[in-house]
């Protein structure tokens, strides 16, 4: 497979629009190239000569590109090296009778590409930082749909198969116990507690389903599912927890922010009943014009926000960044201030731009 060097970017030819390219052995920029060092051509003999080695389609391109302009009278080709491989070549030509280049020159005009290529190697750096963190949160927000699909369908199979199943073998164990005659006590006993066993497993059913994935949360809404939550977590941790909703209510976001900012509030008071020794927490969430703003506060002992979120190894700094990651997939971000001591809160906001928004 033929390959080439294309031009790019140019100063002082006058036609533009126009596809330039060489083979990569082709003329003094082949030589540059094959030799990774720098080329000098300091007479019109040497570069008339080096011309006519050029394909002719690529000589009438060349003479077609400056025709405005009077014949070189020296050139010189630099390469331009990135991460130890030659990404380009920098061409350079003289027209002016006066101070041509010379071998002198140079090492000058390498130490300046030098620089450039410090530049360019930085900006691409910079790119392929950007495409990749864009890939990882593309990655990441497909595997966050994928998973809270995936639990959707665990709890609507729990819901509709395990659950039924369940119900169909507690009314024959009812149907059993009334159908025994009095003189078996032992038996009706043994059958009354297999019924107490199915309410127990459906009981812990019901609290499977409502974890994987909470059934308000899609017929209802947000603000439905988390009143909901915030008050069966208050009462089984034991935690005071106030919850207060502002604004649009009659109006909700796309499910996939619903989902974000409920797993948020999730993982949130999750971290306070393990950490934060609070004595009572508010979550907070207001409807605005411009945005929607989550809050999740708490008057516990607190921490330094900048040395947990550097600690890689801690489970609390890596629920932390995931909720970072679920806002940032929403088109929004989430700020932690606390100061030991003093408690927490946690802000989210999402622009609504970024969102689709629906009536309930």
């Amino acid at each position: 497979e033929q390959q080439y060097f294309t031009a790019h970017a140019s100063y002082g030819y006058t036609y533009n629009n126009i596809q330039h390219s060489l083979l990569y052995k082709e003329g003094f920029l082949g030589q540059c190239y094959r030799s990774h060092k720098s080329v000098l051509l300091t007479s019109t003999e040497e570069i008339t000569e080096q011309m006519v080695t050029l394909l002719p389609e690529n000589r009438l391109c060349y003479d077609r590109m400056r025709q405005s302009l009077p014949p070189p009278l020296s050139m010189i080709a630099v390469p331009v090296e990135l991460r130890g491989k030659i990404s380009g070549i920098v061409l350079l030509e003289h027209y002016r009778h006066h101070q041509p280049f010379q071998e002198k020159d140079i090492p000058q005009i390498e130490e300046l590409i030098g620089w450039v290529s410090l530049v360019v190697d930085n900006m691409q750096s910079c790119l392929e930082l950007k495409h990749n963190k864009r890939s990882y949160r593309e990655l990441l927000g497909k595997f966050i749909t994928a998973s809270e699909e995936e639990r959707k369908r665990i709890a609507r199979e729990i819901h509709d198969e395990v659950n039924q199943l369940l119900l169909s073998i507690k009314v024959d164990l009812e149907k059993m116990e009334s159908s025994l005659p009095d003189n078996l006590s032992e038996e009706r006993e043994a059958l009354k507690k297999s019924e107490a066993n199915v309410n127990q497993v459906f009981d812990g059913l019901h609290s499977m389903v409502v974890s994987l994935r909470p059934p308000a949360l899609d017929d209802l809404g947000l603000v439905q599912a988390l009143d909901w939550y915030v008050q069966s977590y208050s009462e089984e941790r034991g935690l005071p927890i106030t919850m207060n909703v502002t604004g649009l209510r009659h109006r909700r976001p796309a499910p996939v922010v619903e989902t974000a900012l409920y797993r948020i509030v999730q993982e949130a008071l999750s971290n306070i009943t393990k950490h934060a020794g609070a004595a009572s927490a508010n979550v907070s969430l207001n409807f605005g014009k411009s945005s929607l703003k989550l809050e999740i506060k708490d008057n516990g002992k607190g921490f330094n926000p900048n040395s947990l979120l550097n600690t890689s190894d801690n489970k609390t700094s890596l629920g932390l960044l995931g909720m970072k990651e679920r806002a940032k997939l929403c088109g929004g971000n989430l700020n932690i201030e606390s100061v030991p001591g003093q408690g927490t809160s946690i802000k989210v906001e999402i622009p609504i731009k970024s969102y689709d928004w629906g009536a309930y």
